[in-house]
């Protein structure tokens, strides 16, 4: 058959065929802006330890934060993708989506307890994708501005709902983790000393609570749950440090060393859930079959094997890879050593 004119100049000049990958990146429409938040508890009202799962209202919570999850986790693929090949477009676009979601006032009407219990975890996720974009070339400033001051006004009534509203435990269990991270990388945006004290402050209020073995007493209260909970709080405790070392704060040294612990803990847990039965009597979900290891709940991995490597634990975490979070930054494995790679202006 006939060459034609097209392939037979592909295969002399050892070029491949046009890609759809090759177009010029365009920018897609932004999901609509999610304003406001409202749901419960996915737990039952007479669950003393937060581990008795209320079916119906856990799948309205989870119904009520999809879009969100959503916009985070496109955002973040855009983000990843923006510091790794320096994508400027790309950067600009997680930028757009970003100011077009502060434009509406978005995540600002949380209605209920739960609401704002949870919202922290999405903060960090918002901010760490502006942090990743502008790594690839400069942003429109008019919108930076705007973005970052939706932002920190968010970060600042978490912070006062936190010291003054939110329940005892909540305020020193894996929640406040997540809050603090939302802080470091707000923080890291707007370089306000004080949003930075207090991302510093709920690290040190988490991880100082952490027992000889590393396991977090509040989390270990969790029943059945106490591991899927204890790495939960882990994660953002690790990525934290990673933030805040650029700001002269060693989180490994914090606490007499009690992070290392704490995500010490975690790992020998994974693989022996039992050791937490120990602790508080409670065969855990892992054990029976009710939950199974997923690669999203161990991407702080990425970033303690940078900080301390270990044999052992790459060779654990290595049929996981890749270990993704868009909250704790996207696909860590991809990204390595990405904080490293800000801007010297968000430090």
């Amino acid at each position: 058959m006939a060459l034609s004119l097209v392939t037979a100049m592909t295969l002399l000049l050892g070029t491949g065929a046009p890609r759809a990958e090759d177009k010029p990146f365009t920018c897609p429409a932004a999901p609509a802006p999610v304003v406001a938040l409202n749901f419960g508890s996915r737990y039952t009202d007479d669950s003393k330890t937060r581990s008795d799962i209320d079916e119906v209202s856990n799948a309205e919570v989870d119904r009520a934060l999809q879009p969100v999850e959503k916009f985070i986790g496109e955002l973040m693929k855009m983000a990843n993708t923006a510091l790794m090949d320096g994508d400027a477009a790309r950067g600009a676009c997680v930028l757009d989506w970003l100011d077009q979601w502060a434009a509406a006032g978005a995540l600002t009407e949380l209605e209920t307890l739960n609401v704002k219990l949870a919202i922290p975890a999405r903060y960090a996720g918002l901010a760490i994708a502006l942090l990743q974009a502008e790594t690839a070339g400069p942003l429109d400033p008019t919108k930076r501005e705007r973005v970052v001051a939706w932002l920190t006004d968010a970060a600042n009534a978490m912070e006062q709902f936190f010291e003054t509203e939110a329940p005892k435990n909540a305020r020193r269990a894996n929640l406040r983790a997540w809050a603090g991270l939302a802080a470091a990388a707000i923080g890291r945006l707007n370089g306000e000393a004080a949003m930075l004290d207090w991302a510093r402050g709920s690290f040190e209020l988490v991880t100082c609570q952490a027992s000889p073995d590393g396991s977090l007493p509040l989390e270990m209260n969790r029943a059945d749950k106490a591991l899927n909970y204890q790495l939960h709080a882990t994660a953002p405790l690790i990525v934290t440090a990673d933030l805040l070392k650029a700001t002269g704060y060693d989180g490994y040294a914090a606490c007499d060393g009690k992070l290392a612990s704490i995500a010490a803990f975690s790992l020998r847990a994974i693989k022996d859930p039992s050791i937490v039965e120990k602790i508080n009597g409670k065969e855990q979900t892992f054990q029976s079959g009710k939950q199974a290891l997923e690669p999203f709940m161990l991407a702080w991995v990425e970033p303690l094997l940078r900080h301390a490597p270990d044999p052992a634990t790459n060779a654990f975490v290595e049929s996981l890879r890749p270990l993704a979070h868009a909250k704790l930054g996207g696909n860590l494995t991809r990204l390595g050593d990405w904080v490293a790679k800000l801007p010297a202006s968000t430090s």
